[in-house]
């Protein structure tokens, strides 16, 4: 259908049908009627005379009765002002009333005064004309010519426009009416800027030239279907500007999709509507008269800057920015009042909303007795009981200030049945800087002080209350603490109607807080009388959160019904996803980056992993956060960190923000990083940096330092406010500032905490605000374990798209039911409760009470305590007949009551319960209970664990984008085949070109044969390329930014493309020219990476591959792959690199000869690892460590770029081989890590006594492969900062190092490997059981061991020996037993058996036990489940066990006592067989 026939037959008679009928009741009105500077003079003058009839009539007189002279002169005095506007909301709102030759004459009158209601209002003219041409000019030169499908005016005042699209006819709104607004407004800046190359006082004439565009409300475009809303377009116009005058210029299409970024579609309430029903809705939120007035009333003001000077807030500037409401901003304001006037219009029908529930629930079709059950369940839910509310969830950084702002202004001014529907509106916030950020927003909307007061006590509660202020701003503490003036306000308060309008609702609906708001709102309600029927008069609670709570929604939100359960979801909601997407935030989970802070703490050996989550362990976590070596590592990073990357971000205005654990944390880094930073900026390069501010903020408490006295005397807020001023700066935070804290330049959040689910949303939302020139943000996550990064992704899943919940508080009260039954039949409660009821106010009664529950505590702690050494001395376990069960009553109890108390919370203020599960004085017996087991359990528990510490000087392994802070990808750099490790500089540029051909093939648009072509060409565009050395050296001029370099390489790149015109050998020529524009960004990423490289000779771009193909009928994308890896790579003989590998370093461990497997077997077993599957994430480093040690073991003339890369690789990997060669002898991975988190190198160290032992074993040669350690830890962490400067003799004995370090972990772990079953001479992939020799009855020992001569153990050295019995007790520690979850060593009197083969063998001198304690305790044995206790095994070695093994005998032992020989025996048979098979040979 034509576009003209649907605007004027549909649309236009919409617009200007009568209001009672469903129109929009505005005028139709002639475009002759129009003049070229967008008025209606002749409406303008309707409107004053009809309305203002006297005024009009001295007027016109002073005109002599010239009706159109006094028009026009009317028109051009509201001109000379409107043109000033940022937009003609603005203006008007400003200017309702203007004097105009000595009268005052209103050009707009409001709604809802309280005289005279919509009386006046209905006297202001809208206006609709169709296809109204307009010339726009500076002087007596045409620039362009627009024609706007419709045209809107209030009282002869141009407001907007609209495009109508035809979709029948092909067009859409999205399409084609945003691109027609778009490319209008773009020409219209292309012609002004010709004009002002001829004439440059043409900048003058800006604002009448552009007003079309940049006065309206809003530019709208429509197909019917959707509406698409434009918004302060000249937001665009420098960048417009400034792109025609650059060289070459922009053109418009170059700049439309930045112009249409914001141009967003408008909200519906349902897709469900037909395509009329939408766009109505549509228009009557854009259009209607009403929503024309919100328009000019509220939702447009300017943004200005300020500072407070002696407590009193002044502009900084009187230039602001216009803020106006996104669409889904303006469709939530609008949601809000739709709704409240729903609750008002049936406040008086207590079942309307049930009713309308019921309703709900038949249309989808539930039986009638389904829907009585859910709304049985309904009623005893409380939410909406006591207030109505409306839960929003919207995202952090999308604006919630702005919407309260919008709301509160609103609902000030809400009249319903003549009268304000609400008598205060209450904005309730939870931090000072929400407080003074909404204060800010206040002024800035035309809310002065005259309007609104903040509470911060009693009595200006109260006198707010008592004064015409509307609304009150107050402190979520301070609104709970208003319990106490309601009675001194006594009915004056219960007789008003509020609105409450929270902040981070999430916060004040936990615990305490949450029941005092309850109690506050059931002691607001007031009752009236309708008809003989009693009404709750109920106050309003709108709620804003972008994370709500299970709880939160149950409490505040929306009741839906599934087929078998409710459902909670939001009023309305914006998620984070959608602002994403829409670019109104950041994606903060783009760049989490995991520091490996090279300090680490292992819990002690005895806990297992599960351990971790006892509270007990949780709470020592303070020990590993307040470690102030850990502490000062982290302080360095960040120190480097700052000045390396973050100020250099957002055009050189980055800020941080450092997250930690505790105020006295907080106080250490604040003292240490001022220190560190002080030193650093004595640099030249950063010297720049030391005026940027460090600044602490927390909340003051008696135990710490204040926070004043840490800024240098400065309070918070000015702190804040500097902080915002300021280029760069760090702050430094404990909890506060990780809600609402908008600073759009805050480019990097460092965590030294904990942060999970609600908590890790709120705070890394401070980091996702979007500001001009910042396209990214970092999370730099230093928590222990690096926990957070799996949180924070956790979190992000949960949030990031509109909550809902099935959240059923029935199975949480008949939780509560039980448990209460459970603590009615206690010890405690039997004994005590009844007389607790009636004399609790006895004295001696208390004291009593609290002794005899002491005592019963105590009991049940000593009864565990019995049981449990009952046990360890016998060695029984849980199967044995004897075993003493291990229980404690007093504890299970107390799990009870916590259980209880938590239920309690969670159903209060949610659902409805039997009151005596609230009794008073029950829960106050229970809190005694659990303070007086508090008391008792600090007494008796164990000794704290201490967390050991490892040191290192290493940096983090592998940190994401440490180089340039792009934050894409892993860490580490991009290697071959998906792995992590480096790659030559030619193959990894091959590769990401192959990477964008690789993409077209996938898309059937380009075949194996023509990407080897483009492959070449690419090579050949990147060499002259490299040969323009004008712009190489631009290209390397550290003063110019990327943009600017991509403009220069896109001239260059250009030119070249040119040229392929007289290339007839290339096929697709025209294919290819467009590939290269497409991807041009790409292209010039990897040129400029690779340009060094190249210069250098260290690489070149020579991509050419067709001379390295057999002709065959297929050739694959496979096929070129592996042509391009032959090209850059030599072929790999497995056989030949470990020939290799030991004749180069078979002279490096000639020293350790008689302590180490020979070098052949060692280096075969290196092999047997890399080639054994694993696990995913630690097998991925195979292929990459072979084809590093071939590289360097077998290519000749390597160049020294190849020679840093692969060394690169090697030191990256060693990390991950020790933890493959630990996965492998003990079937897991290295303990005491959290799942997807790696140990740090340190803790890999630490897992093998090989490693662990070198620094304090005195042996020459020891000492040697000690050095070695330390130097591979300080290559690595010199890697890590791409330390690469070092020279090519430095690399080789660099390269010489490491890999004498992997062979030197491999041969010192051949026999564990063995005892876990792999064997390298046999079949890899299938671990082979490794048969241990037998011991026969007669003390001989089977073919095999008798075959061989062992040295005797007294021509070993003592080191010898001790190294043998070392190596033979962690085998049998890792032994199998009777079942999986056993193992053959495992009690305390196995100690015996290893005791007694030890002494028999002639490892340790029998008889002195002090010896063979000291010697085990040299070990520092991993995994050891059992310490040796000297005591225990000085009683033990009697009788039997005091002989020989071979003289054992078990004659006489009958029951529990030949059990255990049993057990002894067999535990030295193995032992046994392990430490012959370890002896050295002669």
């Amino acid at each position: 259908m034509n576009e003209l026939k649907i605007q004027h037959e549909y649309v236009m008679e919409y617009l200007c049908r009568l209001e009672e009928q469903g129109g929009l009741g505005y005028r139709s009105v002639s475009n002759i009627v129009v003049s070229n500077d967008l008025f209606i003079p002749s409406i303008m003058g309707e409107f004053v005379e009809n309305s203002q009839p006297e005024t009009w009539t001295r007027l016109l007189k002073k005109f002599g009765n010239d009706k159109q002279a006094l028009q026009t002169a009317l028109k051009n005095k509201v001109k000379e002002t409107l043109l000033d506007s940022q937009n003609v909301a603005i203006y008007i709102n400003g200017h309702k009333s203007i004097t105009f030759e000595g009268e005052k004459i209103w050009l707009f009158y409001v709604s809802g005064t309280e005289l005279k209601g919509d009386e006046e209002f209905k006297q202001n003219i809208f206006c609709a004309v169709e296809e109204s041409s307009h010339t726009l000019r500076i002087g007596d030169t045409k620039l362009y010519t627009i024609r706007p499908d419709i045209m809107f005016f209030v009282n002869g005042i141009y407001i907007g426009y609209m495009e109508l699209k035809s979709s029948t006819k092909g067009q859409t709104a999205k399409s084609n009416g945003r691109q027609k607004v778009a490319k209008d407004y773009l020409a219209t800046v292309k012609a002004f800027v010709e004009q002002e190359k001829r004439d440059s006082k043409a900048l003058k004439q800006r604002k009448e030239v552009m007003a079309i565009y940049e006065k309206a409300i809003h530019l709208t475009a429509s197909d019917c279907n959707e509406t698409y809303v434009m918004r302060g377009i000249n937001q665009f116009f420098d960048v417009a500007h400034q792109g025609f005058l650059s060289e070459p210029a922009k053109t418009v299409d170059e700049l439309t999709s930045t112009v249409l970024e914001p141009f967003k579609v408008y909200p519906v309430t349902t897709s469900a509507q037909t395509e009329k029903q939408r766009f109505e809705e549509v228009m009557r939120a854009l259009y209607d008269k009403k929503m024309i007035e919100k328009e000019i009333l509220y939702y447009n003001f300017i943004e200005y800057k300020y500072v407070k000077k002696e407590g009193v807030k002044e502009r900084t500037s009187n230039t602001g920015r216009l803020i106006s409401p996104r669409p889904k901003q303006k469709f939530g304001c609008d949601k809000i009042m739709g709704c409240i006037t729903e609750m008002l219009d049936h406040e008086k029908e207590p079942g309307y909303y049930i009713n309308k529930l019921r309703s709900y629930l038949q249309a989808q079709g539930i039986t009638p007795q389904k829907i009585e059950e859910i709304i049985l369940l309904r009623e005893r839910y409380f939410n909406n009981k006591f207030v109505y509310s409306l839960l929003l969830q919207y995202a952090a950084g999308f604006g919630k200030s702005n919407i309260i702002g919008w709301t509160a202004l609103q609902l000030k001014d809400y009249r319903y049945e003549g009268a304000y529907a609400y008598d205060k509106i209450m904005i309730v916030v939870d931090r000072l800087q929400l407080r003074d950020q909404l204060d800010t927003m206040m002024m800035n909307m035309n809310i002065d002080k005259s309007m609104f007061i903040e509470a911060t006590d009693r009595d200006t509660f109260i006198k707010a209350l008592d004064g015409k202020l509307r609304i009150i701003v107050v402190n979520i503490q301070k609104f709970l603490d208003l319990q106490d003036a309601l009675s001194a306000a006594g009915k004056k308060l219960k007789k008003m109607r509020v609105a409450f309008l929270i902040d981070e609702i999430h916060r004040s609906n936990s615990g305490e807080n949450n029941q005092e708001m309850i109690d506050l709102f059931a002691r607001l309600q007031e009752t009236f009388n309708v008809g003989g029927q009693t009404i709750v008069k109920k106050n309003l609670l709108i709620g804003f959160t972008a994370t709500p709570s299970e709880e939160t929604l149950a409490k505040f939100g929306e009741f839906r019904s599934a087929l078998t359960k409710p459902m909670w979801i939001p009023f309305d909601c914006y998620t984070m996803r959608e602002a994403i997407e829409d670019g109104y935030i950041l994606d903060p989970t783009k760049a989490i980056i995991p520091y490996a802070v090279p300090v680490d703490f292992q819990l002690p050996e005895e806990l297992e992993d599960s351990d971790e989550d006892d509270i007990n362990i949780i709470l020592r976590k303070d020990c590993v956060y307040s470690f102030e070596p850990r502490m000062r590592k982290i302080a360095e990073f960040i120190v480097h960190r700052l000045v390396s990357l973050v100020y250099k971000k957002v055009r050189g205005e980055g800020k941080a923000m450092l997250a930690v654990r505790s105020i006295p944390n907080a106080i250490k880094y604040f003292n240490i990083i001022k220190t560190l930073y002080a030193q650093k900026c004595q640099e030249a390069a950063y010297e720049k940096y030391k005026d940027a501010p460090i600044v602490i903020i927390y909340s003051d408490d008696q135990k710490n330092e204040s926070c004043a006295t840490l800024n240098g005397g400065v309070s918070e807020e000015k702190v804040i406010q500097n902080f915002r001023q300021a280029k760069n700066g760090l702050i430094i935070v404990v909890d506060k500032l990780q809600t609402g804290f908008d600073e759009p330049k805050l480019h990097t959040l460092f965590l030294d905490k904990e942060i999970s689910d609600i908590n890790a949303i709120q705070t890394i939302s401070r980091v996702n605000r979007t500001c001009k020139y910042k396209d990214d943000c970092h999370i730099i996550d230093c928590s222990w374990h690096n926990v957070n990064v799996g949180n924070i992704r956790q979190a992000f899943n949960k949030f990031c798209d509109m909550a809902i919940t099935d959240f059923n508080p029935e199975f949480e009260a008949q939780s509560v039911v039980h448990t209460y039954r459970l603590l009615q039949t206690s010890a405690p409660y039997l004994q005590w409760f009844s007389r607790y009821q009636r004399e609790r106010e006895d004295t001696h009664f208390v004291l009593e009470m609290e002794d005899g529950i002491r005592q019963w505590i105590e009991q049940c702690f000593y009864h565990e305590v019995l049981a449990k050494k009952y046990n360890e001395d016998n060695g029984l376990k849980p199967s044995d007949a004897d075993y003493h069960p291990i229980t404690n009553p007093a504890r299970d109890l107390r799990n009870w009551v916590g259980h209880y108390f938590s239920s309690i919370r969670l159903l209060d203020g949610v659902f409805v319960i039997d009151s005596k599960y609230y009794d008073e004085v029950f829960m106050m017996f229970w809190q005694i209970f659990c303070h007086i087991y508090r008391e008792v359990n600090l007494q008796t528990e164990d000794a704290p664990y201490v967390h050991e510490f490892i040191d290192s000087n290493e940096e983090p392994g592998s940190t994401l984008a440490d180089d340039d802070g792009s934050g894409n990808g892993g860490g580490g750099h991009r290697g071959p085949r998906g792995g992590s490790g480096p790659q030559p500089p030619k193959g990894k540029s091959m590769d990401e070109v192959l990477a964008i051909l690789q993409r077209l093939h996938d898309t059937e648009q380009l075949t194996a044969e023509h990407a080897q072509i483009w492959l070449r060409e690419i090579g050949l565009m990147f060499e002259y390329i490299k040969e323009d050395s004008q712009f190489c050296a631009f290209a390397k001029d550290e003063n110019y930014t990327e943009e600017e370099k991509l403009a220069e390489y896109k001239k260059v790149q250009g030119r070249y493309r040119r040229s392929l015109k007289n290339r007839p050998d290339f096929a697709q020529v025209e294919r290819f020219k467009q590939m290269i524009v497409e991807n041009v960004e790409q292209l010039f990423a990897i040129f400029i990476a690779d340009l060094r490289n190249v210069e250098n000779g260290d690489s070149d771009f020579d991509y050419d591959t067709t001379n390295d193909v057999n002709q065959q009928e297929v050739f694959s994308m496979a096929d070129l792959m592996e042509v391009i890896r032959r090209k850059i790579r030599p072929e790999y003989d497995e056989s030949k690199l470990q020939q290799k590998i030991v004749e180069t370093y078979a002279e490096h461990f000639r020293g350790l000869s008689r302590y180490m497997r020979s070098l052949n077997e060692t280096t075969k077993n290196l092999f047997m690892v890399l080639n054994t599957p694993s696990l995913p994430n630690l097998d991925g480093m195979d292929s990459m460590v072979k084809e590093s040690l071939n590289m360097v073991c077998m290519a000749e003339g390597l160049s020294l770029s190849d020679k840093r890369m692969h060394l690169d690789m090697l030191l990256m990997r060693y990390e991950v081989y020790l933890k493959k060669l630990y996965y492998l002898i003990h079937k897991e991975e290295i303990p005491a890590r959290e799942d997807s988190q790696g140990a740090t190198l340190s803790n890999a160290v630490f897992a093998f006594p090989a490693l662990r032992g070198l620094k304090n074993n005195p042996m020459p040669a020891y000492q040697e492969f000690s050095q070695r350690l330390i130097m591979l830890r300080q290559l690595r962490n010199d890697e890590s900062h791409g330390s690469m400067n070092m020279t090519e003799q430095e690399v080789d004995a660099a390269i010489r190092i490491v890999i004498d370090m992997y062979l030197f972990i491999t041969g010192m772990n051949i026999t564990e490997l063995e005892t876990a079953g792999y064997d390298a001479y046999k079949t890899p992939q299938e671990p082979v059981a490794i048969q241990i020799h037998s011991y026969n009855d007669e003390g001989s020992y089977g073919y095999s061991m008798a075959a061989e001569s062992f040295v005797p153990a007294n021509e070993l050295t003592e080191e010898q020996r001790i190294e043998v019995l070392r190596k033979s007790i962690v085998q049998m520690m890792n032994h199998g037993g009777y079942r999986s979850s056993d193992k053959t060593f495992c009690k305390q009197r196995h100690w015996i058996a290893i005791y007694r083969i030890a002494a028999d063998e002639g490892f340790t001198i029998d008889g002195d036990f002090r010896y063979f304690k000291h010697i085990v305790d040299g070990m520092n044995l991993p995994n050891s489940k059992i310490a040796l206790n000297i005591e225990t095994l000085e009683k033990s070695v009697e009788g039997v066990y005091a002989n020989s093994y071979v003289d054992w005998s078990n004659n006489g032992l009958l029951g529990k006592k030949l059990d255990e020989y049993n057990d002894i025996s067999h535990c030295a048979e193995v032992f046994l067989k392990i430490i012959m098979k370890n002896r050295p040979k002669k």
